[in-house]
C-alpha cells in the first residue's frame, strides 16, 4: 500500500491553486444510491474555507442532487489529491455553462504519488481486452494502464517481434467499445504464470480516435484505488 499524506489547509490551497492554474484533470465519484463518476472535470475557482467550482460537466450527464456525498479527485503531475465533500446547488459561470459546487472538506485532503494508485490494482476487479496481430484475435487480461500505454498479460505466448502493431479492442465497464493500434515496446514470458505472456505497449492511436473512454476509465480507477488507500 502507498504511503497518503494528510495536507494543512495552506498546503491544501497551494494545490488547489496550481490545479486552477494549470487546468489539472479532476473527477468527482458520486456516493450513495445512483453512484457513479463524472470525469473530465476541472477546478474552475475556490474560496478557502467555503466552496470549490467545478467545470467541465458534459452536456449528457445530469446535474447532480445537492447535498449528495462525493469523493473529489485531481490528478497534478505526479500527485493524486483525494477529498470528500458535499454537493452545493450549481452555479452558472459567464458563458452559461454548468458549475458544480462543492462544500469546502471538514476532514484533512489526502495526497498519494501516482505510482501508488495504480489502474487495476489487485484489489480491483480485472479488465479483458483482446488483441489483434495480423488480423489473429487473441485474448489478454490488462494489468496497467497510463494515458499512453498499457500492460497485458496473456495465456498464449505469440510471436511477435518488438515494434509490431497491434490493435486492441475492449468493452469499458460503462460498456463504452475502445479500438485502438499500439506499438510492442516490451514482452517476456514469466515461467509459472496462469498468464505468461506480458506485453508492454505504447498507444498509436489514430488522428480519429477517442481516447475519451479511456480517459474516463483511467479516472475512474484512480478514483477507486485512491479511496481504498484512504481506508488503509
Amino acid at each position: 500500500m502507498g504511503h497518503a499524506s494528510l495536507l494543512t489547509p495552506s498546503v491544501l490551497e497551494q494545490f488547489l491553486l496550481q490545479a486552477r492554474l494549470t487546468r489539472a484533470v479532476a473527477s468527482l465519484r458520486l456516493q450513495g444510491a445512483g453512484a457513479r463518476l463524472l470525469g473530465d472535470l476541472r477546478l474552475h475557482q475556490f474560496r478557502a474555507g467555503s466552496v470549490l467550482e467545478l467545470a467541465g460537466l458534459h452536456v449528457r450527464d445530469s446535474v447532480p442532487a445537492e447535498g449528495m456525498a462525493v469523493t473529489l479527485t485531481i490528478l497534478l503531475g505526479d500527485d493524486v489529491l483525494t477529498l470528500e465533500s458535499t454537493l452545493l446547488a450549481p452555479a452558472q459561470d459567464s458563458h452559461g455553462n454548468t458549475l458544480l459546487r462543492l462544500s469546502w472538506p471538514q476532514e484533512q485532503a489526502r495526497l498519494h504519488h501516482r505510482r501508488d494508485v495504480r489502474v487495476a490494482g489487485p484489489d480491483q476487479l480485472p479488465l479483458k481486452v483482446q488483441v489483434r496481430l495480423a488480423g489473429k484475435p487473441y485474448e489478454a487480461m490488462l494489468v496497467n494502464l497510463t494515458e499512453t500505454g498499457v500492460g497485458l498479460a496473456l495465456v498464449e505466448t505469440l510471436m511477435i517481434d518488438l515494434h509490431s502493431i497491434v490493435e486492441i479492442d475492449a468493452v469499458l465497464p460503462d460498456g463504452t467499445a475502445l479500438r485502438c493500434l499500439a506499438e510492442v515496446r516490451h514482452l517476456t514470458y514469466i515461467e509459472g504464470q496462469e498468464f505468461p505472456m506480458r506485453l508492454g505497449l505504447v498507444l498509436t492511436p489514430n488522428q480519429g480516435t477517442d481516447l475519451e473512454p479511456i480517459h474516463r476509465f483511467i479516472q475512474a480507477r484512480r478514483t477507486d484505488r485512491s479511496q481504498s488507500l484512504r481506508k488503509n
